[in-house]
């Protein structure tokens, strides 16, 4: 199916412009949106009646905010099996039609890609035939071999999900439609699982343990994070340990506005200091500021080096005021030759705490306040062994985490600017 032109709405329906493709792809809003006075995305996209076109040649042609309506690598998988099972090529009108109604954020593009009656209804899965077919896919096997991930494809990241709703028994549901008024029992809680594969690695995937324990030392840090569970799954003959993240952006029947900064910003090379004068020029708020800090030393102290432009995100919240989203895809990322994110791009394989220390002053917060907040970071840190056993994760990997996170912490104080010592992250965690 062509389609020239696409419309973009709010949940409530109502048109908030169209992106139109006459060779160059462009978005315009409506000027019935711009009444409202709420630009979605104020720092690149101008909020006026003219069409914008996004030259850079990431974003797939689009404005960043309508990009990262896109699913990443995994979703983008499923997208490019089914068109190719149909003879069509994936355009970025076509990726969005793709989405629909099935996105993440607020926004809807229709008309959206014909998938056949009954596609919005919720249908019963189970996470071992979610594995399955997660297999298929990497298989390239055709799109009825995994016909349940395709109606619940449109998450990013790199690796095996699917959006679902999680019922209070533990139940999975999938391929219902968010943006209606999703009748689904009292108690159940829309979300993404991120599934592990047989075979899989905890020291480099995740089996869902490791970034569960992450999580809950990143709460008890003191920063907003997403809610995570850990499903575990004996049916594939050793157990598997999927994880529910639990969605911040949708409840049954309300959506809100979701951002990346990369997607604000419409580029991929960011550094914290970025982050932070962005939370402070978007939200008009310290206390986002101080949030973005907090979460910029315990990527730091914590080894999460997969900290990227997309893995740090902006929320629309019920006041119509931006502020950051909970924290979410965090875990342990310690190989910097891997990883391309706002901590290796802003303080090297060495960081320093006067470093992070300076970044901060820029973005106006206090070297009382900095202090502070590393202190705090740092005592949740050392409670590492405590949340990763109350996960269950291996104690060799319990304890390679803990002397990469006691390596850092030994590095962070020194005023020196030449790389570390003899002993490498990296080498730990080989």
């Amino acid at each position: 199916m062509k389609h020239p032109a696409l419309n973009v709405r709010w949940p409530d329906g109502r048109l908030v412009g169209r992106v139109i493709s006459p060779g160059a792809t462009y978005f315009a809003y409506a000027p019935e949106w711009l009444a409202t006075g709420l630009s979605l995305s104020p720092l690149t996209v101008p909020f006026n009646g003219s069409a914008y076109r996004q030259r850079a040649r990431d974003f797939d042609g689009l404005p960043g905010f309508l990009s990262d309506c896109l699913p990443d690598q995994w979703g983008r998988r499923l997208m490019l099996q089914e068109f190719s099972s149909r003879g069509e090529t994936m355009t970025p009108l076509r990726m969005l039609a793709w989405v629909g109604r099935r996105g993440l954020g607020a926004l809807s593009f229709e008309p959206a890609f014909d998938e056949g009656a009954g596609a919005r209804s919720w249908e019963a899965v189970s996470a071992s035939l979610l594995a399955r077919e997660a297999e298929a896919v990497l298989q390239a096997r055709p799109p009825e071999a995994f016909a349940r991930l395709r109606r619940g494809g449109t998450a990013g990241g790199a690796l095996p999900k699917a959006c679902v709703a999680l019922l209070p028994d533990g139940a999975i549901l999938i391929g219902g439609d968010v943006a209606a008024k999703a009748v689904l029992r009292p108690g159940s809680r829309l979300g993404l699982v991120k599934i592990h594969m047989e075979g899989q690695d905890v020291t480099r995937v995740s089996d869902g343990r490791l970034e569960h324990a992450y999580m809950r030392m990143c709460a008890a840090a003191g920063i907003r994070t997403a809610k995570t569970e850990v499903l575990r799954d004996n049916t594939q003959g050793g157990a598997a340990h999927h994880l529910f993240v639990e969605r911040f952006d949708a409840t049954a029947g309300k959506r809100l506005h979701v951002v990346t900064l990369a997607g604000l910003m419409h580029r991929y090379e960011l550094h914290y200091r970025d982050l932070l004068l962005v939370a402070r020029r978007l939200t008009q708020d310290h206390a986002e500021v101080l949030e973005a800090t907090r979460r910029m030393i315990f990527n730091v102290r914590a080894s999460n080096q997969d900290d990227h432009g997309k893995n740090h995100a902006f929320i629309v919240d019920d006041r119509l005021q931006w502020r950051l989203s909970p924290a979410y895809d965090v875990t342990l990322n310690a190989d910097e030759q891997t990883f391309s994110g706002l901590s290796p791009a802003s303080f090297g394989r060495s960081p320093r705490l006067e470093a992070m220390r300076a970044v901060a002053a820029d973005a106006g917060v206090s070297s009382v306040e900095f202090s502070q907040i590393d202190a705090e970071v740092a005592a949740a840190i050392a409670r590492w062994p405590e949340f990763a056993a109350a996960a269950e994760v291996p104690r060799n990997y319990v304890a390679r985490a803990q002397s990469i996170h006691e390596a850092i912490a030994e590095e962070l104080p020194a005023t020196v600017t030449s790389r570390p010592g003899k002993r490498s992250r990296r080498r730990l965690w080989e």
